[in-house]
């Protein structure tokens, strides 16, 4: 299966083992995502981009932070200041969720650095449930909606609301794990309660997290000792993160400046870089290969399912 990447200069795919430019050149890419052909960018600042074939345009405008392709074909992209819009007809038209400015914390929401507006990181849709969508919010927690983004509700019974990212498990129903600037959580019951899963883990600054499509349980997740990940550990778990193992090669790099982009496909697990490697494994847990080098700091990857990302779009 190819995998896309999002990096600081446009989205390159990966096609046996060779790279290859897509489009958007001198742009800093912070999330893709990829569902049945269909490739989405997001650009900070600037707006949301579909690549085919034979053009690249842009179906949305503004600070456009994360985005998604719905089991349905729907559209959504997540902004800053937080709000997420949905597209019903292909990115001609788009609807702003405001039923999110109805939620009770959302005026304590608050990004630290300026200008302190908290932004959308992750969209996700709940397996077996089409009519879903999770919401990673840094700094706001996780938001779900069982009605297309129509109405929400803040599922944070539990979590640190500093939330990187959050992801379902697409072979286990109700299991999620979020990485967030307080650790990681998980909850096996769709979000309504959650504890730490941190177990042979020793960062707790956790930022990319990616499940395996095709075995329940299976997750990588990658930390780092402090914003924006720095010093960072890659971690592997087969049990939803009860219980983690430090992922180490002689093939892998001995540090990271910044934690890396993880994301599984049909047959193996990837790990690309801020110097722009991409690695491979047949196994997390056995030996890893490079497999090709991109000329930038990779942001974000996508091969279908589940997005991978570890870029806020924070450019301060």
């Amino acid at each position: 299966m190819n995998v896309v990447f999002g990096t600081a200069d446009g989205v390159w795919t990966v096609q046996n083992d060779v790279p290859e430019r897509l489009g958007l050149k001198g742009k800093d890419v912070c999330h893709v995502t990829t569902r049945e052909g269909r490739i989405l960018a997001t650009v900070p600042n600037d707006g949301l981009y579909e690549l085919t074939e034979n053009e690249v345009r842009r179906i949305w405008e503004g600070d456009a932070r994360s985005c998604a392709i719905g089991p349905d074909g729907k559209l959504y992209v997540g902004t800053e200041p937080a709000m997420l819009f949905r597209s019903d007809d292909e990115g001609r038209t788009w609807l702003r969720l405001d039923r999110i400015d109805e939620l009770p914390t959302r005026e304590q929401w608050y990004f630290p650095p300026a200008p302190h507006q908290p932004h959308v990181r992750s969209i996700d849709f709940l397996p077996g449930a089409p009519a879903s969508v999770l919401a990673g919010v840094e700094v706001g927690g996780v938001l779900l909606s069982d009605d297309y983004g129509d109405t929400w509700k803040e599922m944070n019974n539990g979590v640190h609301v500093d939330v990187h990212t959050v992801r379902p498990d697409p072979s286990l129903s109700g299991s999620l794990i979020a990485v967030t600037g307080g650790g990681i959580y998980g909850t096996d019951d769709g979000g309504d309660s959650w504890e730490k899963r941190e177990a042979g883990v020793d960062q707790g600054y956790a930022v990319g997290v990616h499940f395996n499509p095709n075995r329940a349980g299976e997750v990588l997740v990658a930390t780092g000792q402090r914003p924006p990940g720095l010093n960072a550990q890659v971690y592997h778990s087969l049990d939803a993160g009860r219980r983690w193992e430090k992922v180490s090669d002689e093939n892998l790099p001995t540090e990271y400046g910044r934690v890396p982009v993880l994301i599984f496909t049909e047959d193996s697990a990837w790990m690309a870089t801020e110097k722009g490697q991409v690695f491979r494994a047949n196994d997390p847990r056995g030996s890893w290969s490079l497999v090709c080098e991109l000329p930038s700091s990779i942001h974000a990857a996508s091969a279908g399912g589940s997005s991978s990302s570890i870029d806020s779009g924070f450019r301060g």
